[in-house]
C-alpha cells in the first residue's frame, strides 16, 4: 500500500523539469548555425559541435533528429572519421528523414565511409538501399555507375573494420600473488605473498559498475562525451534519443547498454542523476547485479530472510554471485557514521526505490513473470531498497575516481588546427584539463588499506584499472592505496580529519603516526626578506594574504606582495604594453622567489599564471620565449616533486613546455637540437614516459602533436 510520503516523493519526481527543451526548434537553431558556420568556411569543429548541440537538443523520432546525424555525418568524413560518420548516416536513414531524394545522399555518403572501412556487409545493405529507391525513381548516369561500383565492392571478402569502441584487452603478464587477511585494528587488507619490484604491475580489475562525474553547469550546456558503456572519453557522442543526456562512443554502445538504460532513461531527462550524486552509482551497481542474485530473490519468503541469506554467501571473496558478490560484500560503516549520514543515504535508497516503482517497469516485469511461491512484489521492493541503500553506503567509502584528460570544447578553446582532429601549434595546454570522468567501484581493489604515502599508482584506461608499484615491496608486504589525503598535498590536520569524515578511520600510517607535517614545511616554506630576520617558518598563504600583504611570524614585520599583483594583472591588449608586461612579471617572479623558498606550492601557482597568460604571444619574441621555457622548466620540477612523474598533474604541467619547444622550433629560435641538450631530452623521454597514465584516444593525440612539432623538428 502506498503511504502518504511515497506519494510525495512520486510527485516530486514528476515535478522535476525535463532538461531538454520541447519540439524541435532548438535543435533546428543549433543546426543552422553549423550549416552557417560550414558555407562560411570556418572552423569545422565549431561546426561539429552545433551539430552536436542539434543532436542533443532533438527529440527522439524526429526530422531534427535525422537532419542534425546527417549534417554531422559531412564534417566527420571531412575529418576521416569513418566509423562515426558512417553511425550518423544509418541513423539518419533509420529516423524520420524527410526527402527521398536526400536519402539517396545519404546512401552514397554512407558507401564512401563503407569503402574506407573496407566493410563490404554494409556496402551490401547499403547497394540495397539504393536499389530500393531506383523502383520510385529513376537514377541518373553517375549514380548508377556508383551503384554498379558498389555492387562489386558489395561482394563477400573479409573485412578489417576495426572495433574502436571495444574495452582493450589486458596483458598476458604474470601478476603477483595477493591475499586478503583481517584483523581487528585493521579490518581486512591486502598482502603480496610475492616479492614486487619498482613500477612493476600489481593487479588489474575492470569496473564492476561506473558512472559519469557531473559538472554543475551540465544542465544548461552539453553532458560529457563520454561512453557509459565503455568508458570511452572525449568521443563524438551518440546520445539516448529519448534522454537527451546519456552519451556513447557509437551506436553499438548504445544499443548493449539499453537493457540497463531503460531504467535511467527517466532520471536523465528530468536531471535526477546530478542532483543525488554517489547514489546514481548504488542503483547503477544495483541493476548491474540483480541478475545475478534473481534466483535467490525468486527461492525466498520474505525480504529478510533473502537479504541474510545474500549477505551470508557473500561472506567470501570467491562466491557464486561473481562480480556482483564482491561488491555485496564491502563495508558500509553505516555503524560508524553520524546519525544525518546514515538518515540522508537511507532517504536516498528510499527516494530511488519509489522511482523504480513508478518511473520505470522494473517492477511490473518482476511481477508480470512471477509464479507461485516466489518473493511477493512488496517483499522485492524492500530488498531493492535495502541494496540500494547498502550500495550507497559502500560506495561513499570505496568508490574510486577515474580521472584522464578532457578535451575543451572547440566554442570555449579553439585548439585544433586545420581539417581533423589535430591540436594547433602552441595550443596543447589549452586543449587538454585533468578531470574526473567516472565514479567506479573496483572491489578487489577496494580492499587495499589507505596511507598517506602510498606503495601503489592507480592507472586508468577506459573502465579497467591497473596498480603499479611506486616502490618495491617485499613478501608478505602490504599494498597501500591512498583514499585522497596524501602527504604532499595536504597538512597532518587536514588529512586525519577527511579521513574521519568520509572513512570512519583515525589513520595511523607512517607520515600521520609520526605527526610529520612534509606539506607544511616541503610545499609551504617561507623565508622572511628582512635583512635582520631571514628567519624561515611554514604558511600556506591564501589569496587574501598575497593580495594584502603578510607579517613575518618571527619578527613581525610586514612582508610585501606587490609581486604577486603584477603578476596577476589582465594581460594587455596592444603589442608593446604586452611586450613589457612579460618583462615585468618575470622580474615580479624572480623577486617572489627570495620569498618561497624550495618547492614552495605558491611558486607553482605564479608559474601556471604566466605561462597560461603568455605562452600563446611567446613566438613573437625569441628572448621572451626562451625566458618562459626556463620557467617551464622549473614548473615541470615542482609539479613532478609534488604529484609524482607518473601523474596527470604532471603531464598537464609539461604542455607549456611541449609548445614552447614547438614554437620554438617552428620560429627557428633554436639553437641546438633537443637531441643535443641532455636535460631537455631526459624532461621529453619523462614525459613520453608518463603518458603511458593516459588514455589511448588522448595518448595518440598527444604523441602525433609531438612527431609533429617537437621530435620531428629535432
Amino acid at each position: 500500500m502506498e503511504t502518504k510520503v511515497d506519494e510525495e516523493i512520486h510527485a516530486w519526481l514528476q515535478d522535476l523539469p525535463n532538461v531538454r527543451p520541447d519540439g524541435e526548434a532548438k535543435s533546428d537553431q543549433f543546426r543552422e548555425r553549423g550549416n552557417e558556420i560550414f558555407k562560411s568556411k570556418q572552423d569545422d569543429h565549431l561546426a561539429l559541435e552545433a551539430y552536436s548541440k542539434a543532436i542533443f537538443a532533438a527529440p527522439a523520432g524526429s526530422n531534427a533528429l535525422a537532419l542534425g546525424h546527417a549534417n554531422r555525418a559531412v564534417i566527420l568524413i571531412r575529418f576521416h572519421r569513418y566509423r562515426e560518420a558512417l553511425d550518423d548516416c544509418q541513423l539518419a536513414l533509420d529516423g524520420n528523414y524527410p526527402e527521398t531524394a536526400n536519402k539517396l545522399k545519404i546512401f552514397f555518403r554512407q558507401a564512401e565511409c563503407a569503402e574506407k572501412l573496407n566493410d563490404a556487409h554494409t556496402i551490401s545493405s547499403i547497394v540495397e538501399g539504393i536499389s530500393a529507391i531506383a523502383v520510385n525513381r529513376e537514377l541518373t548516369k553517375l549514380e548508377r555507375e556508383k551503384l554498379q561500383e558498389l555492387q562489386k565492392l558489395a561482394e563477400p571478402k573479409a573485412s578489417n573494420v576495426s572495433d574502436q569502441h571495444a574495452t582493450p584487452v589486458g596483458d598476458n603478464l604474470s601478476l603477483p600473488l595477493l591475499k586478503e587477511k583481517r584483523n581487528t585494528s585493521q579490518g581486512r587488507y591486502v598482502v603480496t605473498m610475492d616479492p614486487i619490484e619498482e613500477n612493476s604491475i600489481i593487479t588489474r580489475e575492470t569496473a564492476v559498475s561506473f558512472v559519469p562525474v557531473y559538472d554543475p553547469e551540465s544542465r544548461s550546456s552539453l553532458p560529457p562525451f563520454d561512453c557509459q558503456k565503455c568508458a570511452r572519453v572525449n568521443v563524438i557522442p551518440f546520445p539516448c534519443p529519448e534522454c537527451g543526456r546519456a552519451c556513447y562512443c557509437s551506436s553499438v554502445c548504445r544499443k548493449e547498454h539499453k537493457s540497463l538504460h531503460r531504467f535511467e532513461c527517466y532520471g536523465y531527462q528530468k536531471h535526477l542523476w546530478y542532483l543525488i550524486g554517489i547514489a546514481h552509482l548504488g542503483i547503477r551497481s544495483f541493476l548491474h547485479g540483480f541478475g545475478s542474485i534473481q534466483s535467490v530473490a525468486l527461492n525466498a519468503s520474505n525480504s529478510m530472510s533473502c537479504y541474510q541469506q545474500l549477505m551470508k554467501l557473500t561472506e567470501c571473496e570467491e562466491n557464486e554471485f561473481y562480480q556482483y558478490g564482491r561488491v555485496l560484500r564491502l563495508v558500509t560503516n553505516f555503524d560508524r557514521m553520524e546519525m544525518s549520514d546514515v538518515l540522508q543515504y537511507a532517504l536516498a535508497g528510499y527516494l530511488l526505490t519509489i522511482y523504480l516503482q513508478h518511473c520505470t517497469s522494473f517492477f511490473s516485469e518482476y511481477s508480470s513473470k512471477q509464479s507461485h511461491g516466489e518473493l511477493p512484489t512488496p517483499d522485492l521492493v524492500i530488498l531493492c531498497g535495502a541494496l540500494i541503500y547498502r550500495h550507497i553506503g559502500q560506495l561513499v567509502c570505496n568508490g574510486h575516481a577515474i580521472s584522464e584528460l578532457r578535451l575543451t570544447s572547440a566554442s570555449a578553446q579553439r585548439c585544433m588546427a586545420g581539417k581533423g582532429f589535430e591540436v594547433g601549434l602552441g595550443l596543447l595546454h589549452r586543449c587538454f584539463t585533468s578531470s574526473r570522468v567516472f565514479t567506479a567501484i573496483f572491489p578487489r581493489i577496494s580492499m587495499f588499506n589507505h596511507s598517506c604515502d602510498p606503495n601503489i599508482r592507480n592507472h586508468f584506461e577506459r573502465s579497467t584499472l591497473t596498480v603499479y608499484a611506486t616502490r618495491s615491496v617485499a613478501a608478505e608486504g602490504e599494498i597501500f592505496n591512498c583514499y585522497g589525503p596524501n602527504y604532499k598535498l595536504m597538512p597532518v590536520h587536514e588529512r586525519k580529519s577527511l579521513l574521519k569524515q568520509q572513512y570512519c578511520f583515525d589513520c595511523r600510517c607512517t607520515r600521520c603516526s609520526e605527526n610529520e607535517d612534509s606539506f607544511s614545511d616541503c610545499y609551504n616554506m617561507i623565508e622572511c626578506p628582512a635583512e635582520d630576520c631571514g628567519k624561515r617558518f611554514a604558511k600556506q598563504l591564501t589569496e587574501q594574504d598575497l593580495f594584502n600583504d603578510f607579517e613575518c611570524i618571527h619578527c613581525g614585520k610586514e612582508i610585501s606582495c606587490e609581486w604577486y599583483r603584477i603578476i596577476v594583472e589582465p594581460v594587455p591588449s596592444d603589442a608593446k604594453s604586452l611586450l613589457r608586461h612579460i618583462k615585468e612579471c618575470l622580474d615580479a617572479y624572480e623577486n617572489s622567489k627570495r620569498l618561497l623558498v624550495g618547492f614552495n606550492q605558491s611558486r607553482a601557482s605564479l608559474l601556471a599564471t604566466i605561462l597560461d597568460h603568455y605562452v600563446p604571444y611567446a613566438a613573437h619574441n625569441k628572448v621572451y620565449l626562451h625566458s618562459l621555457k626556463k620557467l617551464a622548466v622549473e614548473y615541470v620540477s615542482l609539479r613532478q616533486h609534488q604529484f609524482g612523474g607518473m601523474s596527470l598533474e604532471y603531464i598537464v604541467g609539461c604542455f607549456y613546455l611541449m609548445d614552447l619547444l614547438a614554437m620554438e622550433q617552428a620560429c627557428e629560435f633554436g639553437q641546438a637540437s633537443i637531441d643535443s641538450n641532455p636535460a631537455m631530452r631526459k624532461i621529453l623521454d619523462d614525459f613520453c614516459a608518463a603518458l603511458r597514465m593516459v588514455g589511448t584516444d588522448s595518448r595518440s593525440l598527444i604523441m602525433r602533436y609531438l612527431r609533429y612539432y617537437v621530435t620531428a623538428k629535432c
